[in-house]
């Protein structure tokens, strides 16, 4: 009999699979941990979940029995299954679903409420998409038990941003497509459903396009099930923005040593950014074969979002506007352009002070794809000749139509990122533009002054008062969002000085522009960038 149940349970097994592979959902329930509010005989939580039909978990007669299945992570759960017992069918009437994160049953969000189930018959529940580590059924009332015999939870783990993506690898195995490593399917059930790989080859590798730029947190992969486990060893995780040599140059976040045959490891990538996740293995003769790959991480701040943009000239509604609104670039609907001109210009106020490490550009996906070439990008403070005098951060030679270039401009301080094309009769033209990096930035400059005063300096308000004649003379020269403070009180010199010029300021003698403090009298806060104003530089 023992040998019977064991056949039928692989029977069942092979079914569970090809549903898993066909939905393109796991059954996360089949490796959770099951409890429940008691146990009648040796009907035990597990059998829930064992794929065993003529097994079922069973509680006593008890008020609210419950049974709980813990996913280990954060789901969202699409749907959830319930097969009952072949006899007793009306035990399971008024049943609960809840999905959640509490170990309180009722604190758990309602997926659904099973009315009624035939014998042997199995339902499913729409949760659409509910969020929970736990799935509870649950009988509330007097004097009620609960038997489940399969239960079913189907969906993604929340968060894993490889769903979603787009796939590719340098060749294919027979039908084990890269898209079955971002199936849902970790393969762990059956030899090798659901699972990738190349062909026997140099250097073979799979990438992975999260279609945005996301601060990667961690790399989960899951090996196959049966024979050839070794063929994950020596594998690179790599992540980046760049395409260079299908993005097998990009930054290395972990180094795969070896994987047990059907288990998972996790890689920590500690949030590094880019678009990209390859894994790679170095060497001739290799395959690289393996059956889910999860993303984690947040997106990164697309600073240009809340920027304000503005441009040379506008070719009827291709406003400048079009080129920060994240929008999907399909044919020429959400770009920005300019006329035909000499010279023509693209500007991005991102309103503070930002260090940018790097700038994406996405090109039109119809025509004039070549109406980019050429395009120059300029990080910096000034608005001199618009922002077009701004140091260069890159050149762009060239982008295909539709694809998204990333161009790494080093930690570059600015406020304003700039696109120029030099040159007679040209036009350009912008899908999307976003900007990465760190701030805002605090620009501070630390100023040494000698001043000709019969006034006390040493007196508070008397100090007060410089500050407020120095910011008005800022102001008058256009810088208006400055602070100024005394970072130590002045120091008394007496000498002797021509009577005409006695209660004067003579000017700047020092001025140092700094990310870092450094000694000084004065300091000048976080303002409008540009230079000081000259004869002085305050």
């Amino acid at each position: 009999m023992k040998k019977l149940y064991k056949c039928l349970r692989i029977l069942l097994g092979v079914l569970l699979i090809e549903e898993m592979a066909t939905g393109q959902e796991e059954n996360a329930a089949l490796w959770g941990e099951t409890s429940e509010s008691s146990n009648y005989g040796n009907w035990l939580p597990t059998h829930a979940v064992d794929g065993v039909l003529t097994t079922w978990a069973h509680t006593k007669l008890e008020t609210d029995p419950w049974w709980r299945v813990d996913l280990l992570k954060v789901y969202r759960v699409n749907r959830v299954t319930i097969t009952n017992r072949n006899d007793y069918a009306s035990r399971i009437n008024g049943a609960v679903i809840r999905v959640g994160n509490f170990l309180n049953v009722y604190s758990n969000a309602i997926c659904g409420v099973i009315s009624t189930l035939a014998a042997s018959a199995t339902a499913t529940f729409s949760c659409s998409g509910m969020e929970g580590r736990y799935v509870v059924v649950h009988i509330p009332g007097d004097q009620k038990l609960l038997t489940l015999a399969e239960v079913g939870v189907y969906g993604h783990l929340a968060g894993n941003r490889a769903v979603g993506g787009a796939v590719l690898q340098s060749s294919t195995s027979g039908d084990w497509f890269a898209e079955k490593a971002i199936d849902g399917n970790r393969g762990f059930q059956l030899l090798y459903t659901g699972c990738s790989s190349t062909n026997n080859e140099t250097n073979p590798w799979w990438r992975l396009d999260l279609r945005d730029v996301y601060g990667v947190s961690e790399v989960v992969v899951t090996n196959r099930n049966d024979c050839c486990a070794d063929r994950i060893n020596g594998a690179e995780i790599r992540i980046g923005n760049s395409l260079e040599n299908n993005g097998n140059n990009n930054p290395i976040c972990a180094v795969i040593p070896a994987i047990p045959a059907g288990a998972s490891s996790n890689y920590s990538c500690s949030r590094m950014e880019g678009r990209y996740v390859n894994l790679i293995i170095p060497g001739d003769w290799k395959v690289l074969t393996f059956c889910e790959v999860e993303v984690y991480g947040y997106l990164a701040e697309n600073l240009a979002v809340n920027g304000a943009a503005a441009q040379s000239s506008t070719s009827a509604d291709w406003f400048a506007e079009k080129a920060i609104d994240r929008g999907l670039q399909q044919l020429y609907t959400g770009c920005s352009s300019t006329l035909s001109e000499t010279n023509p210009w693209w500007r991005l106020d991102l309103r503070q002070i930002y260090r940018v490490n790097r700038v994406v550009i996405t090109n039109r996906k119809d025509c004039c794809a070549e109406q980019i070439n050429g395009a120059v990008i300029r990080i910096g403070n000034s608005l001199e000749n618009n922002g077009n005098s701004n140091p260069i951060c890159a050149v762009i030679p060239a982008i295909p139509a539709g694809e998204s270039y990333s161009y790494s401009c080093g930690g570059m301080d600015g406020r304003y990122v700039n696109l120029i094309i030099p040159g007679d009769m040209k036009l350009l033209t912008l899908c999307e533009v976003k900007v990465y990096g760190e701030g805002p930035c605090l620009k501070r400059s630390f100023v040494k002054m000698l001043f000709n005063s019969s006034k006390d300096l040493t007196d508070s308000t008397m100090r007060e008062n410089v500050l407020k004649q120095l910011e008005s003379a800022l102001a008058d020269r256009g810088f208006t969002d400055v602070t100024l403070r005394w970072s130590q009180t002045p120091k008394r010199v007496i000498q002797k000085v021509n009577a005409a010029k006695a209660g004067t300021i003579t000017g700047l003698l020092r001025h140092y522009i700094t990310h870092h403090p450094v000694p000084g009298i004065l300091t000048s806060g976080s303002g409008s960038p540009g230079r000081f104003p000259s004869g002085g530089h305050l």
